[in-house]
């Protein structure tokens, strides 16, 4: 029986890549405002099940719903359209940009078909603050921070795109114990928001 009150459910959800199976009828049930967790070893298909949870791959069978309704996402962008945001272990930031660049990259503010740099500061000092990482600088060029930086910064690109669902694999492998413990409070905090959290871990 489908969940009324679930954000978002995947339900009967199977991959397979060549003769691997990956995921076989798999469940997932998110709730807004609620801190999920799915722990398992590597290869156990987490990484498969958010891929398709948030547009990077599709599923052979089942189907998602969100709100109640069927969804499917062709890619990442339409994932991210309807509010479902992964923040994947492996960090995308272009070392070459700034902090502010990397916030906004996948939507930048414009203004007479320009980039409006004013608007685009004011976006990535939002979302670091959002992150508990107010102390960066957007003007910092991504390949001078520090690892850890760089994970928060990913973050904060995350919450710059206004999440109802935020995925985050693995994402605070990379941190000091400094930094894992301002982004548990920050996801206490957006969890209080009312976004549907969901954290994978092997650990």
């Amino acid at each position: 029986m489908t969940d009324a009150s679930a954000l978002f459910r995947m339900e009967g959800i199977s991959k397979r890549y060549g003769g691997v199976r990956a995921l076989e009828q798999a469940e997932l049930t998110i709730h807004a405002g609620r801190v999920h967790a799915i722990l398992g070893e590597n290869g156990a298909g987490k990484s498969t099940l958010i891929k398709i949870m948030s547009g990077v791959v599709a599923p052979d069978t089942g189907r998602m719903l969100l709100d109640g309704q069927p969804v499917s996402f062709a890619n990442p962008a339409a994932a991210n359209a309807a509010g479902i945001v992964c923040i994947f272990q492996e960090l995308s930031l272009i070392p070459d940009l700034s902090v502010a660049d990397n916030i906004v990259i996948s939507n930048p503010p414009r203004r007479l078909g320009m980039i409006d740099r004013r608007a685009q500061n004011a976006i990535a000092v939002d979302a670091l603050n959002r992150a508990g990482a107010g102390d960066i600088d957007p003007r910092e060029i991504g390949k001078d921070l520090a690892l850890s930086r760089r994970q928060i910064v990913e973050i904060a690109k995350a919450l710059a795109r206004r999440p109802r669902s935020l995925i985050l694999d693995e994402a605070t492998s990379a941190l000091t114990s400094a930094d894992v413990t301002t982004v548990f409070a920050v996801l206490k905090r957006l969890r209080d928001e009312g976004i549907a959290l969901l954290y994978i871990s092997h650990r």
